[in-house]
């Protein structure tokens, strides 16, 4: 597998001779999670999911922030949690325990490889206590009002990763005035709680009571969990110019070398061109998604119909495109339970799923191109969709089925054969077509339509279908 480097700009390839060790940037728990979040976390089990099935090891570890997060890129302002707990009236750990719940229950709803490690920020405190004191030891730190900062004037190569130097970091948004700090884009390593003030989430330091900065977290529990020298650390593109510039900032001065092989990031995801955030209001859960009356293996589907370097502007026409998609594989799927005595075919058939597997692996070795993986699924349906299978060929069905799951995640091999009362109306159908009674066949096709079943007639015989995925119930 290669994938495109954000720090070289250039395709590099896995050492899948050896465990690959994987770290994503997770949620901050003070929110349920957009669908602009879910794209780059989808993305990331893909990406596992691809390496795990051609049995290469895979050590991966997503965290999960629930301290340290500040309303500012500049480390002014409240903590996201805090801020979000008195508006709710709880406290920032009741907060965070309840949407870390939420979190991991979508996880499995979304049915999602989990990660190996989904550590909390707060049970990594003393990891990144020990850090600073690396940094501060190297001469990179400095004390002001509110907090120990790092000093990027210190590192040379500061915003390599942002294919900028420091004087390329613009005010605004990106920055806010802090009279004290040295340089506008030095960060908080640890911030102290104000004079008089007591908060929910706090520590002792050995520089004062407070908690830690926002990219702490992850070089910490990078570190503590995988490696000083990771193979892949993948992210959403939005952390490029400030979270990841300063992680990797703190990892390669403590660490003295790479913090990762490959830096990943996912694009944005649009709303009628405008980035879906929580500021702006405009963004959908995954609770919109359901009472749209699609599945979450659409909306999966959905997701690896773009690449994850590409920018999507989301709307309903794509949930659409990816249910019909969806809907094809699931009547494939049912082609199980539809066998001929033919075996004319069979050798061709099974060429034809091995063939397209192995073009399937290449495409998302191919800085995991989704897109055209999908399209050799497709293949494989346009190919056998009005044929009815021989008894020889159902295992290497049901191993392509299950393949395809292993990579995608969309519970094909759950999809069910028909009720006996459904194979009855089928079998009274074909009965009636046989006798050449086609006013009676033609009403029977009309009772199967009420149980979402559609019946294609070829020169093999009759064929059932899912009609509509909306009214086909899977045990997701």
């Amino acid at each position: 597998m290669k994938l495109k480097d954000s720090l070289s700009q250039s395709l590099k390839p896995v050492q899948s001779n050896k465990e690959i060790l994987i770290y994503s940037c997770g949620p901050t728990v003070y929110d349920y999670p957009h669908i602009g979040n879910w794209y780059a976390f989808l993305r990331w089990d893909l990406l596992v999911r691809s390496l795990q099935v051609q049995d290469i090891k895979i050590k991966w570890v997503m965290n999960i922030t629930d301290v340290g997060h500040l309303v500012s890129d500049a480390d002014e302002g409240e903590d996201k949690l805090a801020k979000r707990a008195h508006q709710e009236k709880k406290t920032a750990y009741e907060l965070a325990d309840y949407y870390t719940d939420y979190f991991l229950k979508a996880l499995d709803r979304l049915n999602f490889n989990k990660p190996d490690y989904l550590p909390k920020a707060t049970d990594y405190i003393n990891e990144q206590i020990n850090l600073v004191k690396i940094l501060e030891a190297k001469g990179f730190t400095y004390l002001i009002d509110d907090g120990l900062y790092y000093d990027t004037a210190k590192l040379a190569d500061y915003g390599k990763l942002a294919q900028k130097d420091r004087s390329g970091f613009k005010g605004g948004a990106r920055i806010e005035a802090n009279d004290q700090k040295r340089q506008a884009t030095d960060f908080a390593l640890w911030k102290l709680t104000p004079q008089g003030q007591i908060r929910d989430m706090e520590w002792d330091s050995p520089w004062g009571r407070g908690f830690p900065g926002w990219h702490l977290e992850c070089s910490a529990m990078c570190y503590a969990l995988l490696s000083k020298t990771i193979d892949i650390h993948a992210g959403g593109i939005d952390h490029i110019p400030i979270h990841h510039t300063n992680e990797l900032a703190q990892s390669e001065v403590a660490y003295g070398q790479p913090m990762t092989n490959i830096w990943l990031h996912s694009n944005f995801v649009t709303v009628d061109g405008q980035k879906m955030s929580k500021s702006l209001n405009n963004f959908y859960t995954l609770e919109d998604i359901e009472n749209k009356g699609y599945s979450l293996s659409v909306f999966r589907l959905a997701v690896f119909r773009s690449r994850y370097f590409n920018l999507v502007d989301f709307n309903w026409n794509l949930m659409e495109q990816a249910e019909q998609q969806l809907l094809k594989w699931y009547n494939l799927a049912v082609r199980r339970w539809q066998l001929s005595l033919t075996d004319e075919k069979d050798q061709d058939i099974k060429n034809l799923f091995n063939q397209n597997l192995d073009q399937i692996i290449k495409a998302l070795n191919d800085n995991l191109n989704s897109p055209l993986a999908l399209e050799y699924v497709d293949q494989i349906y346009n190919n056998l969709c009005n044929q009815v299978l021989s008894e020889k060929i159902l295992d290497h069905l049901d191993s392509f089925l299950g393949l395809i799951d292993q990579i995608f995640g969309l519970h094909l091999s759950k999809v069910e054969d028909v009720s006996l009362e459904i194979k009855q109306i089928l079998n009274d159908r074909h009965q009636a077509r046989q006798a050449k009674d086609y006013q009676t066949s033609d009403k029977l096709r009309e009772k199967l339509l009420a149980y979402n079943i559609n019946v294609l007639d070829t020169d093999f015989g009759q064929i059932w279908q899912i009609n509509d995925l909306k009214k086909y119930k899977i045990n997701e």
